[in-house]
């Protein structure tokens, strides 16, 4: 035992999709993470002796072992808050959208959102027969990313209104529409102490959904995950990978 044995760790995180025959798919590295915590529980059935008169400690019988994650991630990708969100990111193409109607009985100054965002050549109609083109100085773009309109005149129009517009490429990320994923994660860490190399494994990981995610802070915002690792029974046929995963450090 040296100086040289301290540690404090860095590294890249990957996640992997856990293929069918327990192989990772192809790795994806989380970006920036300033945490990962790996924290080893078990649950004991004590019993304590009865021939002292002083009830001690006699035996502790092993229920279960756990193995939870913490995972704290700095970069808002889709793939990132996906993980948190039970989702499967769906690129949804650029595109075109005609005669949407807009909300009846509007009024000077109501605000009307979209279907779609991130809009430009947008144009409006009436629905007079035929349709009479809603002159550009009686509305307005409050916002084009989020398709935000507002009305500065209804007055002589027919309503309801219908919107015709091109609309930007985007990436959907909808709450709870895939069942919770299984991931494979692996840690390539460095000791920045002594600058030696580590390789940590975890074969099955099932993360729980976001607990938390600030959508307006004053402060850097990050996603907090938590999980479990798994017990996968394949590798715990081998001593050298355990059943849970494996931590590897440099020989000699």
């Amino acid at each position: 035992m040296a100086a040289q044995d301290l540690f404090s760790f860095q590294g890249k995180v990957y996640l992997a999709q856990r293929q069918p025959n327990g192989k990772p798919g192809p790795l994806r590295w989380v970006g920036n993470a300033p945490q990962l915590q790996l924290q080893l529980e078990v649950q004991n059935s004590d019993k304590t002796e009865s021939f002292s008169g002083n009830r001690m400690l006699y035996g502790r019988l092993v229920q279960s072992k756990t193995a939870n994650i913490n995972l704290t991630l700095d970069e808002a990708t889709p793939e990132n808050i996906a993980e948190g969100l039970y989702s499967i990111p769906a690129a949804v193409p650029a595109g075109a959208v005609s005669n949407e109607l807009l909300p009846p009985g509007l009024k000077a100054g109501d605000l009307v959102r979209l279907d779609r965002g991130w809009v430009s050549e947008l144009a409006l109609v009436d629905s007079a027969n035929p349709p009479v083109t809603v002159p550009a100085a009686n509305w307005w773009t409050e916002s084009a990313s989020a398709g935000v309109i507002g009305l500065r005149k209804v007055e002589g129009s027919t309503q309801p209104f219908k919107a015709t517009y091109q609309h930007g490429a985007t990436i959907n990320i909808a709450l709870f529409n895939t069942p919770p994923p299984e991931r494979m994660l692996f840690l390539d860490g460095i000791n920045t102490v002594n600058g030696r190399r580590v390789n940590i494994s975890l074969y099955r990981v099932a993360f729980n959904p976001i607990e938390q995610l600030d959508l307006i802070s004053e402060e850097w915002g990050s996603l907090q995950l938590s999980g479990a690792a798994l017990f996968d029974e394949t590798r715990a046929l081998d001593a050298a990978l355990g059943g849970f995963g494996r931590i590897e450090m440099v020989g000699g």
